[in-house]
C-alpha cells in the first residue's frame, strides 16, 4: 500500500490535480469573510493570488522534476501550503474586521 503510495506521488498527474484542487480550497477559505466596502480593489487579493501561487508551484515543480526525480512532490506540498496559509491569513485576518 505504502509502495503504491509512493509510486502515484511522483507522478506529474497527481502533483498537478493536487496543486488545482488545494487552488480551489485556497480560493474558497478567501472568499468566506465578509469584507468591508472600504477595502476597494484589495478584495481582488483572494480572487487572484490562489491560481497565481499555483502557477508557480507548478512552474517550479516543472523546472526541478527533471533535477529531482525522487523528491519533486515535495515541491508541490510547500506550494500548496503556502497557498493554503495565504488563504488562512487572509480569512482570519478579515474574519472580524469591522
Amino acid at each position: 500500500m505504502i509502495e503504491n503510495f509512493l509510486e502515484n506521488i511522483n507522478k506529474t498527474k497527481f502533483n498537478v490535480i493536487f496543486t488545482v484542487i488545494v487552488m480551489v480550497i485556497s480560493f474558497i477559505i478567501g472568499q468566506l469573510p465578509n469584507l468591508p466596502d472600504s477595502i476597494g480593489f484589495g478584495g481582488f487579493i483572494p480572487i487572484i493570488m490562489p491560481p497565481i501561487y499555483a502557477l508557480i508551484t507548478l512552474a517550479i515543480y516543472f523546472v526541478f522534476k527533471s533535477l529531482l526525480v525522487k523528491i519533486s512532490w515535495l515541491i508541490t506540498l510547500i506550494g500548496s501550503l503556502f497557498n493554503l496559509y495565504e488563504a488562512f491569513d487572509w480569512y482570519l485576518y478579515y474574519k472580524n474586521y469591522k
